[in-house]
């Protein structure tokens, strides 16, 4: 008993590597075999002789030659001969000429007349020529009224124009009625100096005008005017 109970955990074991040894048996008597497959069809083989491969000749490209235009003939009509022309009597041509009424009297010569001078026209220059269709009464009144603002224009005074001394041209517009009166002034184009745009404006409010000639702008009871005025300091 002593001896069984010391190698109890062995004599345990027994059992399960008998077990393990006769699965081992077993498994090494039983191999597997692979059946290869196995055909028993007839194979042919023939021997076939490849044909050779023929290239086919490149074929030369020969030009065409371009197609020549044949002139054609140019066929001339024949011209016809020119007919004989048929006598015509005397008689015929002088029954069918009226008859000449015969002078009663005697016709005087002819007497040549006198060469007569001829005065060549006076040129008349073009200047003034087209000075004398361009006036007109409209024309003559804007002429005036730009004179006049021209000749009633005053440089600015003050401290501040006698030392700045603005210099330039001013253009203003102004509207007037037809008897003269100023109903409207303003700015064209400015002279870049409140002094002289300020002085433009003086000089059309301190103008006189007169009123519109009668053929001008009929119909108006009132016209814009423009004018360019030019200050420049004294020397």
């Amino acid at each position: 008993m002593p001896f069984f109970f010391r190698f109890r955990d062995t004599v345990a074991s027994l059992p399960s590597l008998g077990i393990l040894l006769l699965l081992i048996l077993v498994g090494m008597s039983k191999t597997p075999t692979i059946a290869r497959p196995h055909d028993d069809s007839l194979v042919q083989i023939a021997l076939i002789t490849a044909e050779p491969v023929v290239v086919p000749k490149p074929v030369p490209v020969v030009p065409t030659p371009a197609p020549t235009s044949t002139p054609r003939p140019v066929v001339i009509p024949p011209v016809a001969p020119p007919r004989p022309s048929m006598p015509v009597a005397a008689s015929a041509v002088a029954s069918e000429l009226p008859a000449l009424p015969m002078p009663s009297k005697t016709i005087a010569p002819v007497v040549p007349a006198e060469p007569v001078a001829v005065v060549p026209p006076v040129a008349v220059p073009a200047a003034v020529a087209v000075k004398a269709r361009a006036v007109s009464p409209d024309a003559e009144y804007i002429a005036a009224v730009r004179a006049h603002l021209n000749r009633i224009k005053r440089y600015p005074t003050g401290r501040e124009a006698s030392q700045l001394r603005p210099q330039g041209k001013v253009r203003i517009w102004f509207v007037l009625q037809r008897d003269g009166s100023v109903v409207d002034v303003g700015l064209e184009q400015s002279s870049n100096s409140m002094l002289l745009d300020d002085a433009a404006r003086k000089t059309i409010n301190r103008a006189t005008f007169a009123a519109f000639p009668e053929a001008s702008w009929a119909g108006e009871s009132s016209h814009r005017f423009s004018a360019e005025l030019e200050f420049v300091p004294a020397a």
